[in-house]
C-alpha cells in the first residue's frame, strides 16, 4: 500500500488536530514523501537504519526527540571527528562513535553503500550525488524555523512516531506562544533594534560586518523574539557585508554575536573566553556611543547548537527575548526551557547550568 505523506499531513492539519488521527500501519509497506528538493521519494518501511548526511544538528535532534536517534548507522565527518564544528561528547555522546561517512561536500559513497541504510537523510542535498548510492533512497527534509512543524510531522509519519512528533511540536508551540503573547502588541517603533552578527568580527577586529537579510534564519529568530532586526532593510535571505559606519549609524540597542564551540557550546564549562570576546568588542573606541555598548547589552549565542532551526533555535529566540525585553520576561528563565528540551526530548543527563551555550545567561 502506497501512502503519500504530504496528503496525510494536509488532511490532519486542515482538520485542526495535528497528529490526532491514528497512524496507518506501515509494516511491510512503502511510504512516499515529497522532500524539500521537490523530489518524490519512496521508502520501504519500517525504517530501521539511516545515514545522516548532515550540516547542522537540527535533523538529528528531531529524530532523537521522537525516539529514533539510535537507528543511525553513520554520519558526516563534522559530527564524529574531534574539533569539528558539530562534534560534542557532551551533547552527542553516542553520535561521536558512529561511522564517519565523509565530508559534507564530499561524502564517502563507498562507505555508505557498505552500510546499506534504509535511507540517507540530508540537510545539504546539493552536496549529495544520489547516483552514487542508487539502491538507497535519499530524502532532503530540513527542520528550519519556517518548516519545523510540517517537517517534524513528516519524520513522525516516516518512522511511525506520530504521537512523539506531536508531543514535540506541542512543546514547541507552548514556548513559541509564550513569546508571541508577550510581544505581539508591541509596535515596530517600540521594538528595540537588534544586530546579530558573527564572532570573527570581534576576534579579528574586522572593519566589515555581516548582516543577515530580512528573510535569513538569524533575522527570523530576532523576529520570533519580538525584536526588530537590522537586516529588515535588506531584502532576501542571504548575508550582506557592511562597514563599521553602517552599524554605528543605525545604533542598535542590542547586539548578539554567534560564536563557535571554542567560546560557547555544550562542551564549554567556563565563560572566561567568551567574556574576553565581549570585552574586546566593548573596548573598541568606534562603538563607544552605540546604545548596545553604552548599556552593556552585548550577548553571545552558540552558533552550533542554538541557532538556525529545530526546537533548539526557539531556545535561542527565548534567550533573545529575555535580552531584548528583560522586564517583560523577568519571570522567564530560558534555561528552564533549555533544560526541558535536553532532558525530555534529547534524553540526556546534562545540567544546562553547568555549560555555557549563551553568555551572559540573564
Amino acid at each position: 500500500m502506497l501512502i503519500t505523506i504530504i496528503a496525510i499531513i494536509a488532511v490532519v492539519i486542515f482538520s485542526g488536530c495535528v497528529g490526532e488521527e491514528k497512524p496507518t500501519e506501515k509494516q511491510g509497506e512503502t511510504v512516499t514523501v515529497i522532500d524539500d528538493a521537490g523530489r518524490t521519494v519512496t521508502i520501504n518501511t519500517p525504517i530501521e537504519s539511516f545515514v545522516y548526511h548532515g550540516h547542522n544538528s537540527y535533523i538529528y535532534e528531531t529524530l532523537r526527540a521522537i525516539g529514533v536517534g539510535d537507528r543511525i548507522v553513520g554520519t558526516s565527518d563534522r559530527f564524529v571527528t574531534a574539533g569539528k564544528s558539530r562534534y560534542s561528547e557532551a551533547y552527542f555522546p553516542k553520535l561521536v562513535n558512529f561511522t564517519n561517512v565523509g565530508l559534507l561536500k564530499s561524502p564517502d559513497y563507498e562507505v555508505i553503500n557498505v552500510l546499506k541504510p534504509d535511507v540517507v537523510i540530508s540537510d545539504e542535498e546539493s552536496y549529495y550525488d544520489r547516483d552514487k548510492t542508487p539502491r538507497i533512497p535519499v530524502i532532503a527534509i530540513d527542520v528550519k524555523p519556517t518548516t519545523f512543524k510540517e517537517n517534524t510531522m513528516k519524520y513522525g509519519y516516516l518512522f511511525n512516531k506520530e504521537k512523539e512528533a506531536k508531543k514535540y511540536i506541542d512543546w514547541y508551540n507552548k514556548w513559541e506562544n509564550e513569546i508571541k503573547n508577550r510581544t505581539e502588541d508591541i509596535s515596530d517603533d517600540e521594538k528595540p533594534l537588534v544586530y546579530i552578527g558573527y564572532y570573527d568580527t570581534v576576534e579579528y577586529g574586522s572593519k566589515t560586518f555581516q548582516v543577515p537579510a530580512k528573510d535569513n534564519y538569524r533575522n527570523i529568530m530576532v523576529h520570533t523574539a519580538g525584536g526588530r532586526g537590522m537586516g529588515d532593510e535588506i531584502s532576501g535571505s542571504g548575508i550582506s557585508q557592511v562597514d563599521v559606519e553602517w552599524i554605528i549609524t543605525r545604533n542598535p540597542d542590542v547586539i548578539i554575536f554567534s560564536a563557535s564551540t571554542e567560546y560557547v557550546g555544550y562542551d564549554v564549562n567556563n565563560p572566561s573566553k567568551v567574556k574576553t570576546l565581549i570585552d574586546s568588542f566593548m573596548n573598541r573606541p568606534e562603538f563607544a556611543e552605540v546604545n548596545a555598548v553604552k548599556n552593556k547589552r552585548i550577548y553571545v549565542v552558540s552558533h552550533a547548537y542554538l541557532l538556525c532551526g529545530g526546537a533548539s533555535g526557539l531556545i535561542g529566540s527565548m534567550h533573545y527575548a529575555k535580552w531584548i525585553y528583560p522586564e517583560l520576561f523577568a519571570d522567564i528563565d530560558p534555561q528552564v526551557m533549555h533544560q526541558e528540551f535536553v532532558t525530555k526530548f534529547q534524553h540526556l543527563d546534562l545540567n544546562v547550568k553547568d555549560i555555557v551555550c549563551v553568555y551572559p545567561t540573564t
